[in-house]
């Protein structure tokens, strides 16, 4: 297999044995800059990564949680990072706990929501990169002063109507044993003219309350319609919407959680979705308290999961974060959980990190990796800070300083990789091109796939690039398929950089997809 340091040049790259099992992750916070301090005892940091100044590097936004404020740290392009307290102040707000970055406007900026806790919530929007407004309109605040639980910590973006704007899932952890109205998850519809509609007003309350504290968007089952999964907490049963696209009065979304096996009553913290054994069929890795859930898919019509309850992935310990990502760079996607405190459940506060044995089972890498400090975490993002093509961790840290990390991926033997960032604009299009799906077909006739998400772990969204591990591959076949529908066949693509893909019809292009090398025409 061909092998590279992650530090090598191209041509320093080696014939070596097959890596190692060891994932390995080094703590340069203080070198680079980052240390966002933390309330002691605050828990529920998000973290959001996004360009939000249009520099090419991602940037990191993270919540201050009960005591002190939000701040974003702007990446630099040279290892480091800077805080600008102009901006910060910007973004103030008290108690926030969770976020997701994505451009709801479609300016070409990312914008910010932000959820708190018995306080309002946010919607920051980017002024072209030069500061924020708090723009936030009245249906998606949540600030309901009946009930001792008014908690925003749930929030996912997506594309749930096709009308080109991204639509906004809030979910609030109840805390109460009846309906209360005001006080129960929403999904917010971006009529695109700063106007908001609530479809979840056509759906029944009862599960709507749950005590919900992660949810993402994605299509599970293939029909180019993102779904909802919602992780609730308390074991009051996880919620599977499938969208069923236009004609019940509203925009329409069946609950298939029993139907489809993913109904787990669990305690539930965080979420991760991904294609673990490169079947073509989406899995799923949820937290739980002294259990972890890896619910593998079966079929998408229907649509069906069944629990492996024999993976390693199903630690004991307090999950929180989940994350399912090629760390590595083989070509099959690795495992990272947070482990964080709970009083009433005394087992270690260790992250945990599993490697893909390359065929969808698992080993877990914990010791040696640099994650295996007792130091609970509860939030985790995906980001690529240096574009080195290896992926690297931001963790929040509970009662530490700092309460945020940046942690390095530095392990030492590593495939060949591909990456993608993706353009949208055109009609129906979102400009951020959330939803979009990009399959490559490896040289032996394997697949991957990944879709773009803006929502996932645990009160967080991640680095918004598309990666892939190549093992000793030198390229690969790639086919996008746009959230419009329109699938594009690339043909072989080479290795070692990220490739900006742009919507053929955007801003009323002639159909020809340009950047890079490559010009394709959407089928």
């Amino acid at each position: 297999m061909s092998i590279c340091t992650v530090r090598a040049l191209p041509a320093l790259c080696l014939v070596l044995a097959a890596p190692a099992s060891a994932l390995n992750f080094l703590d340069i916070s203080d070198s680079a800059g980052f240390t966002p301090d933390h309330t002691d005892q605050t828990p529920a940091g998000g973290i959001s990564v996004a360009d939000f100044n249009g520099n090419g590097y991602p940037d990191i936004f993270v919540t201050g949680g009960l005591g002190t404020p939000n701040r974003l740290y702007f990446n630099q392009g040279d290892n480091t990072f800077q805080d600008d307290p102009a901006i910060n102040a910007q973004l103030a707000g008290e108690r926030c706990s969770v976020t997701a970055a994505a451009d709801y406007d479609n300016d070409g900026w990312p914008d910010l929501y932000v959820g708190c806790r018995w306080s309002e919530n946010h919607l920051f929007r980017n002024i072209g990169g030069e500061g924020f407004a708090d723009v936030t309109p009245e249906a998606l605040q949540h600030n309901v002063p009946c009930c001792s639980s008014t908690r925003t910590d749930a929030v996912a973006w997506g594309d749930l109507t096709g009308n080109g704007f991204l639509d906004l899932y809030i979910g609030i952890f109840t805390g109460e044993p009846d309906t209360v109205p005001g006080n129960l998850d929403r999904i917010m519809l971006n009529n695109g003219d700063g106007t908001w509609t609530n479809a979840a007003d056509a759906l029944d309350p009862d599960a709507l309350v749950k005590p919900a504290l992660a949810v993402t968007m994605s299509d599970l089952d293939g029909d180019g319609r993102p779904d909802i999964y919602v992780i609730n907490d308390k074991k009051a049963g996880n919620q599977l919407w499938r969208n069923e696209g236009p004609g019940c009065g509203s925009w329409c979304f069946s609950d298939i959680s029993e139907a489809s096996a993913t109904d787990t009553r669990a305690y539930g913290m965080g979420i991760a979705i991904g294609d673990v054994d490169r079947d073509g069929l989406w899995d799923m890795y949820f937290s739980s308290i002294e259990e972890q859930h890896l619910l593998r898919g079966v079929s998408r019509d229907p649509l069906l999961f069944s629990e492996d309850t024999a993976s390693p992935l199903n630690y004991d310990g307090i999950g929180w974060g989940t994350i399912l990502a090629d760390f590595d760079n083989d070509g099959f996607e690795d495992a990272y959980l947070a482990v964080g405190p709970e009083a009433f459940a005394p087992t270690d506060l260790i992250d945990q990190v599993f490697r893909n044995d390359g065929d969808g089972s698992f080993t877990r890498v914990t010791e040696g990796s640099g994650l295996d400090a007792d130091i609970p975490t509860q939030a985790a993002a995906l980001i690529d800070f240096d574009r080195n093509g290896v992926l690297d961790l931001v963790l929040h840290h509970w009662n530490q300083s700092p309460g945020y990390r940046l942690y390095r991926n530095t392990t030492f033997e590593t495939g060949h990789w591909i990456g993608f960032t993706l353009e949208g604009g055109a009609p129906g299009v979102n400009r951020d091109a959330v939803g979009t799906l990009i399959t490559l077909k490896m040289p032996d006739g394997a697949a991957q796939r990944r879709e773009l998400r803006a929502g996932q772990s645990r009160g967080s969204s991640h680095d918004r690039l598309l990666h892939f591990g190549l093992g000793e591959a030198t390229s690969a076949s790639v086919t996008v398929r746009w959230p419009d529908g329109c699938v594009q066949r690339l043909g072989s693509m080479p290795q070692g950089a990220y490739h900006h893909l742009v919507h053929p019809r955007a801003g009323g292009s002639s159909g020809r997809i340009h950047g890079d090398r490559f010009e394709t025409e959407c089928e």
